[in-house]
């Protein structure tokens, strides 16, 4: 019979005057619980060069980083409350550093404790279809190579579906977009402007070095420079603040001694790719 949603069944049994012995000994009821399309409850992207993976599947000994986890669904302040079922143990992926990666976790629940599979769709700014990255998943999480695609703006969608657990007609999907995000593998352009080793100083000459760094795609991160293959020294630009794709930069070296010297520049976007140039400097030795 169809029952409208409640949390009790009541029924009622009239016993007539009969035979001795007519009553009802025991009373068994079966229900099928009306089944109920899992709730993505929130995404999170995580920062470009992140990936996410299984514990289980590490090896060596990477640099891990924490990972960002969606907020907790919430209404107007009031926090929703899921099945007082206890969850389904997933082991929490873990965050490496890996170059050209990007990942998205998401969370979600279901009222009837449904098995779920997952997939991971994409399509690019200014596109209007759909494409699928990976289906079938049974983790919460998901990274791949950037580098498979294009640099430019993207979004994801993710799909939920209870599919392993209800008959094929009983079975219910649910899907939600993330937000935009960016994809980036292209290395600054860093050029040498001109050197001066000639300017007079108290102790010997001062030699300058200037430079820019042009990236199409995101900011200058940060830059930094070399000299005869020494250590890697941070510059800052000559805005004194590294927020733009183009920025200007001035090196001052002094004490360097007579003879050819290597300059080495290199500058990274927000995304870690690196762009570098060197330039030969002479210093004239010192007039008898």
């Amino acid at each position: 019979m169809e029952a409208p949603s409640a949390r009790f069944v009541q029924w009622k049994a009239v016993i007539y005057d009969g035979r001795p012995g007519d009553g009802i000994d025991w009373v068994s009821l079966a229900y099928l619980p009306r089944n109920v399309a899992p709730i993505i409850d929130g995404i999170a992207l995580q920062d470009p060069g992140v990936r996410a993976q299984s514990q289980v599947g590490m090896s060596g000994q990477p640099v891990t980083v924490m990972l960002k986890m969606p907020p907790s669904p919430s209404i107007s302040g009031v926090v929703i409350t899921q099945s007082n079922t206890p969850p389904r143990f997933e082991q929490p992926p873990q965050g490496t550093l890996q170059k050209g990666y990007q990942s998205v976790v998401w969370t979600v629940h279901d009222e009837n404790d449904d098995e779920l599979r997952y997939s991971v769709y994409f399509r690019g700014e200014n596109e209007h279809e759909w494409k699928l990255f990976k289906e079938n998943l049974e983790q919460k999480f998901y990274s791949w190579d950037t580098t498979t695609l294009p640099d430019g703006a993207y979004y994801l969608k993710i799909v939920a579906t209870d599919a392993v657990s209800n008959p094929p007609a009983l079975a219910l999907k649910t899907e939600r977009e993330s937000e935009r995000f960016e994809v980036d593998n292209t290395a600054p352009v860093v050029k040498i402007m001109g050197t001066i080793s000639d300017s007079p100083m108290p102790n010997g000459k001062l030699t300058t070095v200037q430079f820019t760094a042009q990236d199409a795609g995101s900011s200058i991160e940060r830059a930094q420079y070399s000299v005869d293959g020494g250590d890697w020294i941070l510059v800052a630009p000559t805005s004194r603040i590294s927020d733009s794709p183009e920025e200007r930069y001035e090196i001052s070296l002094s004490g360097l001694g007579p003879g050819e010297h290597t300059i080495s520049v290199r500058a990274y976007d927000r995304f870690e790719n690196g762009g570098s140039a060197k330039t030969i400097v002479t210093v004239p030795a010192a007039k008898p």
